[in-house]
């Protein structure tokens, strides 16, 4: 029996260089956010909760500064908006409602 172990073959690496870029996509410079005017946002918001069909639950379709989805909203405070599945919605935040 041979004790010998074999030999393997090794590439040759040169310099690593894997954690000098990363690519962080909502910090760049090309995103611009349109200038909302808070007032637009709050008037719409109330005009939702004043509405007669406006009873317990709304869904409402909400593109804020992060993302862009479906909430059904059950509440309103001074600064947010709550989602029932317990979401926080900052009214700071809100860039436009459906």
């Amino acid at each position: 029996m041979r004790k010998d172990i074999p030999r393997i073959f090794v590439n040759k690496i040169g310099k690593i260089n894997n954690n000098k870029e990363v690519y962080y996509s909502f910090k760049d410079k090309d995103v611009e956010y349109k200038k909302v005017d808070l007032y637009d946002i709050q008037r719409k918001i109330d005009e939702i909760f004043r509405s007669n069909d406006f009873i317990y639950k709304k869904k409402m379709h909400i593109k804020t500064k992060y993302d862009e989805k479906d909430y059904v909203i059950i509440s309103k405070s001074v600064d947010y908006l709550l989602s029932i599945d317990g979401d926080k919605i900052y009214i700071d935040n809100i860039l436009d409602i459906y």
